[in-house]
């Protein structure tokens, strides 16, 4: 088909033309390319053995000893640029256990990482007090009369751009028309030229314009009511607490935005009615922004000054009838009860000042902060103090967990009262109030406890650590379900911190706040029937949960209190993937005994390394069962096991 088309042989190449000048093999690249540019070749005209000579001149200059003065000014830089990593971990609040791992970096990454903080330090609005001529702020490119021909009717949804967020001196640099400036123009000379459109802000600008003084947030707060609060600005805030530097949060609380946060917690759950789209949404972010203040030193002693608030008013909103719907708000709750934790570590002083005050009905075996020497009490001159009139955390946490559920709205206007005679059959269950919660999510998701098979794990048998390492998400990830018991391991685990602090104040039993007394009081309440469903949930989806209820049995068991038989009956094994690996004693015999077997009297072969083993079960078996030497039969033979 082709014959027609294609010549029958090769053409003669008498006019073929050279493009590239043929480069000596000897001299082109170890790639095996020999045609190269003209240009390429003559820029390399040093031969090759020049260029070795220098590499090795070169790497002989490395190779040789630095002089003293050298040496010392290398490590005069060295230190000081370890010391300006090390400020800059304290401004970022970096934890103490990451700091060994970002110490071990290389030099090079240390000074970019420095580099880029100074570089960022200079990008953001340094001197609100010496604002540009052309102020740069969070404000929309047109403004509404130059945009009403291409505004459209329907109200839009307000964002952060419809707050003014720019410098409040800047106003006075204005050009003279009676509506301001409206456009985000560059730190350069105003143009004469007219700008119809403003160029669109690419990714650096916007992150530039992103960060905020704190003060503009504390006046957004403070001059809006928490129903007509934007959402999105307080998602904003509630990044910046935690992302921003700790000088930011210092500057915000300084400003009064602890206290504004406060006032909009306050008024949004005093609103009788919320609205779930709008209401119960900024409930959820204030409280992330509160909890985002416990990741930083300074927002932890803002929350110290004004304990015991919110905490008092959350766990009255977890009693009423009030609670948000979400399961996610009600775990933040907890989240934040268990928080206490860090703020008032095992150390801090008591309110009253008489630190023996609560603590003379037991003898400790350690010392306290507060019984310090003389010489000491400079160090311990930053010492947490608990809020009034509490002396321990335990008490601050009892207090809490015991406040009075607020009467439903439907409750009549006069109280029941019992009758004399019940009031007094009536046993205290003073956490029924708290572990009724537990027992609601019990009723509610009540598939979810379809495994009556399993057992509550034995906390001696369980490795923690692989029960708690993280995980990849599964298809359980997500759902109602996973949140609930999420939101049921949060509370058990805030009943574990609650012993575990009980039990180290190491008080006697007959004390209202031993650890012995809580769990009696925790089984009174109830706790029995919730952990004996609880544990009827997946070990494979939930592990964490059943860890958490192994926890709390055994922290029952060291307060001295007996479990009932209901519960103890079910304790077992936790499963195989879960439970601690034992390393079985070697089986092999050692090389010091001989491998070869070695004749017995009966003329049965046994390995040296066994003998002993097969001494002692003979001598088991000649005795009795009360350990009494029993008399060999005559004519009765030995018998030899067949296999090891």
């Amino acid at each position: 088909m082709f014959k027609s088309i294609l010549p029958s042989r090769r053409l003669p190449s008498a006019d073929f033309q050279m493009l590239t000048t043929p480069v000596d093999p000897s001299e082109s690249e170890p790639n095996g390319k020999e045609n190269y540019f003209t240009y390429n070749a003559t820029h390399d005209t040093k031969p090759r053995t020049e260029k070795r000579k220098k590499v090795k001149g070169k790497s002989q200059q490395e190779q040789e000893p630095l002089s003293p003065e050298d040496f010392e000014r290398l490590l005069v830089v060295e230190h000081s640029a370890d010391r300006a990593y090390s400020h800059k971990q304290d401004d970022l609040q970096i934890p103490s256990t990451l700091r060994p791992k970002l110490a071990t970096m290389d030099p090079t990454v240390k000074a970019a990482f420095l580099k880029s903080s100074h570089v960022l330090a200079q990008m953001r609005p340094a001197a609100i007090a010496n604002p540009p001529l052309t102020p740069r702020g969070l404000r929309k490119a047109h403004s509404s009369e130059s945009l009403a021909s291409m505004s459209s009717p329907r109200p839009k949804k307000p964002s952060l751009e419809q707050y003014d967020l720019s410098p409040a001196q800047s106003r006075q640099y204005t050009t003279g028309h009676a509506r301001g400036v409206s456009m985000d123009v560059r730190r350069q000379a105003i143009d004469v030229k007219p700008v119809p459109i403003a160029p669109l802000k690419t990714g650096k600008d916007k992150k530039k314009a992103g960060v905020l003084a704190p003060e503009k947030y504390v006046n957004i707060l403070l001059g809006q009511s928490s129903t007509i609060l934007d959402v999105e600005v307080v998602k904003k805030l509630r990044l910046l607490l935690r992302n921003e530097a700790a000088s930011w949060t210092d500057a915000f609380v300084r400003a009064g935005g602890y206290d504004a946060i406060l006032t909009r917690l306050n008024e949004i759950l005093d609103v009788e009615w919320r609205e779930e789209q709008h209401d119960d949404q900024i409930l959820h972010e204030l409280l992330r922004c509160v909890k985002a203040l416990t990741t930083s030193a300074v927002g932890c002693n803002a929350l110290r000054d004004a304990c015991p608030a919110p905490f008092d008013k959350l766990v009255t909103l977890l009693y009423s009838d009030k609670r948000p719907g979400e399961v996610a708000t009600r775990q933040l709750i907890v989240e934040l009860l268990l928080s206490l934790f860090d703020l008032y570590p095992l150390g801090s002083l008591p309110s009253t000042g008489s630190p023996t005050a609560g603590l003379t009905s037991h003898s400790r075996s350690r010392s306290v902060p507060w019984e310090l020497s003389s010489t000491n009490l400079t160090a311990a001159s930053n010492l947490i103090t608990l809020p009034h009139p509490h002396q321990t955390l335990f008490s601050l946490l009892k207090a809490l967990l015991l406040t009075r559920a607020p009467p439903p709205s439907e409750a009549p206007g006069t109280p029941i009262e019992p009758h004399a005679f019940i009031e007094e059959l009536h046993r205290p269950r003073i956490y029924k109030t708290y572990l009724q919660e537990m027992s609601d999510v019990c009723r509610d998701y009540f598939w979810v406890f379809c495994h009556p098979s399993n057992t509550i794990w034995d906390l001696s048998e369980t490795d923690e650590a692989k029960v708690e390492k993280p995980r990849a998400p599964g298809g359980m990830t997500g759902g109602v379900e996973f949140e609930a018991m999420c939101y049921m391991t949060m509370h058990l685990k805030f009943v574990n911190a609650i012993a575990s602090y009980a039990q180290a104040l190491n008080l006697p039993k007959d004390h209202e706040h031993s650890a012995y007394r809580f769990h009696s009081d925790m089984f009174q309440s109830g706790i029995e029937r919730i952990l004996s469903i609880a544990r009827k949930a997946s070990t494979t989806y939930y592990p964490t949960l059943h860890l958490e209820i192994a926890r709390y049995v055994a922290a029952a068991g060291r307060s001295g209190h007996e479990l009932p038989w209901g519960l103890s009956r079910l304790i077992g094994q936790p499963p195989t993937a879960m439970r601690k690996q034992v390393v079985a004693p070697p089986m092999h015999p050692s090389r010091s005994n001989p491998t070869t077997p070695t004749k017995r009297s009966g003329g049965t072969p046994v390995y040296g390394g066994h003998a002993a083993a097969y001494a002692a079960r003979a001598s088991q078996v000649a005795l009795g069962a009360g350990g009494e030497q029993r008399p060999v039969a005559p004519g009765s033979r030995k018998v030899t096991p067949m296999f090891n």
